[in-house]
C-alpha cells in the first residue's frame, strides 16, 4: 500500500524511484538526495530523520487515505517517468553540457 524508507542518511535511494515506479507513495525521511526525490504531500510524505512519531503519523494517516495513497503513488510514477529515466537524465546533461560549453566559449573572447 506505501513504501516506507526512514533512512538516516541516504545519498540518493534508487529504491525509492523502484517504489514511485511501482506506482507507491514513499513516507521518507528528509535527508540525503531524498527531498530531491519525493515532493512532499504530492508523492509522499517527508519527515525529520530520527523522529520516531512523526514517521508513525505518516504511515497512519496515508493508511487511514486510500484516495491520497493512490493520487500519490500516480503522482510519484508520473514524477519518475518525467524525471528519472534516462532520457531524461541524458537530456539534462546534454543541457548542462551545452551551458558549460557557452560558458568556456565566453571566457576564451
Amino acid at each position: 500500500d506505501l513504501f516506507v524508507h526512514p533512512a538516516l542518511a541516504d545519498a540518493f535511494p534508487t529504491v525509492v524511484l523502484e517504489a514511485m515506479s511501482a506506482n507507491l507513495p514513499v513516507i521518507a525521511t528528509r535527508v540525503g538526495g531524498i527531498p530531491e526525490i519525493v515532493e512532499d504531500e504530492t508523492t509522499g510524505r517527508l519527515v525529520a530523520p530520527g523522529d520516531a512519531a512523526a514517521l508513525a503519523t505518516a504511515i497512519a494517516d496515508a493508511l487511514r487515505n486510500p484516495s491520497w495513497r493512490r493520487a500519490a503513488g500516480a503522482a510519484g510514477r508520473g514524477r519518475v517517468e518525467r524525471d528519472f529515466t534516462t532520457a531524461s537524465w541524458i537530456d539534462r546533461l546534454e543541457v548542462l553540457y551545452g551551458e558549460v560549453l557557452r560558458e568556456s566559449k565566453r571566457g576564451d573572447a
